[in-house]
């Protein structure tokens, strides 16, 4: 194994794919190939960083010291059983996939997880995203780090059991926060309300949360437990039964902690 990083691969071309290959390049790092079952996909990535689309996924290696899959979880085995022996480094970027799935195979293995939500056209201040880091041996570790900190200096150990930790407590900050932001839009629309007034609500509850301690900052009828409000607001929903059974199950889980 190579001691240092300098040449990258990756293999994907979604939006973690997109800002790795683009924040690495900018660190000094050379994008050796892109590959993609989206050929087209590979080719405008690899364009945008002076690198190649890569056809082949036995190929994908030739010139790497490190290959990153970011692809979804559920593809990434299919991915790594493609990839020819390596002996570099090979790392995928998911919370819920053990590191058993690529060390199985490849001695100098690992995982590189960044913390956040990735969007193609959202911006993304690395220096600010938590990374957290498995391998497959100490030496391994320290060039994924070498590499992580050159994006952060937020880089973070963490086993397999408790990445899945953190992912589901993403899920619950983060996908879940966003369902019900959803819910309240499309319950204004559909009352012919603007949903935009719930913007400075949203921003200032993520500012307090970020802040401060959640469990001391909830509010509500469910925190006070005024009943006779959380009835009326179930009766209200009375044409969204779907939202009007979830209302209750996050009213119960509030009184439940309180």
């Amino acid at each position: 194994m190579q001691k240092s990083i300098n040449n990258i691969a990756i293999a994907g071309s979604g939006n973690i794919a997109w800002h790795f290959a683009k924040g690495l390049k900018m660190q000094g790092f050379e994008i050796t190939s892109i590959w993609s079952r989206e050929q087209a996909n590979a080719q405008r990535l690899a364009e945008s960083v002076g690198s190649s689309a890569c056809n082949h996924l036995e190929l994908i290696g030739d010139e790497a010291d490190l290959i990153i899959i970011a692809v979804t979880d559920n593809a990434i085995r299919d991915v790594a059983g493609q990839i020819s022996s390596f002996d570099g480094i090979i790392v995928h970027t998911a919370g819920s996939v053990a590191l058993d799935i690529l060390s199985k195979k490849f001695r100098n293995s690992g995982v590189l997880y960044p913390l956040q939500t990735f969007s193609k056209n959202t911006e993304v201040i690395f220096e600010d995203v938590p990374f957290f880091i498995e391998a497959s041996s100490n030496e391994v570790f320290q060039a994924i780090q070498e590499v992580a900190l050159k994006l952060s200096p937020n880089i973070f150990e963490a086993s397999s059991m408790e990445r899945m930790l953190l992912h589901v407590a993403a899920v619950f900050a983060g996908n879940y926060s966003n369902l019900m932001y959803r819910i309240g839009d499309e319950i204004l629309k559909n009352s012919g309300l603007p949903a935009d007034v719930l913007h400075p609500l949203i921003l200032e509850t993520a500012r307090k949360a970020v802040r401060g301690d959640a469990y001391k900052l909830q509010t509500g009828p469910a925190r006070r437990k005024d009943t006779a409000t959380l009835e009326k607001h179930y009766s209200a929903l009375a044409s969204m039964p779907e939202y009007a059974d979830l209302y209750l199950i996050l009213a119960n889980a509030i009184s439940k902690k309180y």
